[in-house]
């Protein structure tokens, strides 16, 4: 048989050239970072970070071929000591307007070295956190004392907008002492997101006999998922007559049931409409306190509720067909759970 003929010579085309070539160059000038780190990681490895950015961004959950748990377990502690350290080095001010880190293992012990270096001055006296607005710590694994050295950061500073420390397990010790203080202390604040800290009627009657009542700029505070009962319901309703500044209340996911449902619409009252948004979604208020709601929103007294949500409180069937009949919206009309009056939100299921 005859032997297949030669393939031909394969020859890499010439790049076309429009002037000197600067395409590595540039792109070592893109990636260079301004104020390289070498940081430790939990994995055993070290990784250069660049702290001269305005976005500092530790939560690596992009590499699908890892674990959940190694992605959170990624940064730890000493990784946030290297940071500041690197800062302190420099005698600079932190650029950070940005902190993320979310879903790592800072623990109680890397929330005192961010306290420490938050908190920090330079040589000149100025604050080295002094740009900060926005702190993102989910999920970092600290306990009580990690929220109380939160609190210490808060307290301290005059820039951070909002702050989400959700998923920290701190009880209602955390709310004591050093956190309510600080952000009594606070000035700038105007998100805050404590969902899943496990802070009970006690956590939350610490914050509405303290800051809550009288925070000047707090205008949206989460509190789902906290075990809270009537009692907290209650505080929270004395704290609503008071204030002035809370816009969004969200409680959704606890269970404050009937009693604490009424409760609530008569802090409600008392607020005198400052308060726009409020959700209390799961949280077992059955008809009487779905129907108290409800009536709140179509009163005069409630006619500047722009959003309420009702949804999965545990009202039968029978009691629902009753509700939407009263807001005239009827179970066969062509709405869903959610009613709209004009600009006005509603929701409400079973």
């Amino acid at each position: 048989r005859p032997s297949p003929p030669a393939r031909p010579t394969e020859r890499a085309l010439p790049r076309p050239q429009f002037g000197p070539d600067t395409s590595g160059a540039m792109a070592a000038a893109v990636a260079a970072p301004v104020e390289p780190v070498s940081i430790p990681t939990a994995l055993g490895a070290r990784e250069v970070l660049d702290v001269g950015v305005n976005v500092l961004n530790l939560q690596k959950i992009e590499n699908p071929q890892a674990s959940l748990h190694q992605c959170a377990s990624k940064y730890g502690a000493q990784a946030v000591r290297s940071v500041f350290e690197k800062l302190q080095l420099k005698d600079k001010v932190s650029p950070f307007e940005e902190l993320n880190l979310s879903d790592n293992n800072i623990g109680d012990e890397g929330a005192q070295w961010l306290l420490q270096g938050l908190t920090s001055t330079t040589s000149t006296g100025e604050s080295v956190g002094k740009n900060l607005k926005v702190l993102l710590m989910p999920r970092a694994r600290f306990g009580t004392a990690g929220m109380k050295a939160m609190g210490g950061v808060i307290g301290a500073s005059t820039s951070l907008e909002n702050v989400i420390l959700s998923s920290n397990i701190c009880d209602a010790e955390g709310m004591e002492g050093e956190f309510c203080a600080g952000l009594a202390k606070n000035k700038s604040v105007k998100s805050l997101c404590l969902a899943a800290c496990r802070l009970g009627n006690k956590g939350v009657a610490h914050l509405c006999d303290g800051p809550l009542k009288s925070h000047p700029a707090l205008g949206h505070v989460s509190l789902q998922y906290n075990r809270l009962e009537a009692a907290a319901a209650k505080s929270l309703a004395q704290m609503l007559a008071v204030n002035q500044a809370l816009r969004f209340l969200d409680i959704s996911g606890n269970s404050i049931g009937t009693e604490g449902a009424l409760a609530l619409v008569e802090g409600l009252k008392n607020n005198k409409g400052r308060l726009t948004r409020i959700a209390v979604a799961q949280n077992e208020i059955q008809l009487a306190g779905a129907k108290a709601f409800c009536d709140f929103f179509m009163s005069k007294a409630g006619a500047k509720i722009e959003f309420m949500d009702l949804r999965h409180n545990a009202v039968p069937y029978p009691g629902m067909v009753k509700l939407r009949k009263e807001l005239g919206r009827p179970m066969d009309g062509p709405e869903g759970w959610m009613l709209l009056f004009g600009e006005r939100q509603l929701l409400l299921n079973r």
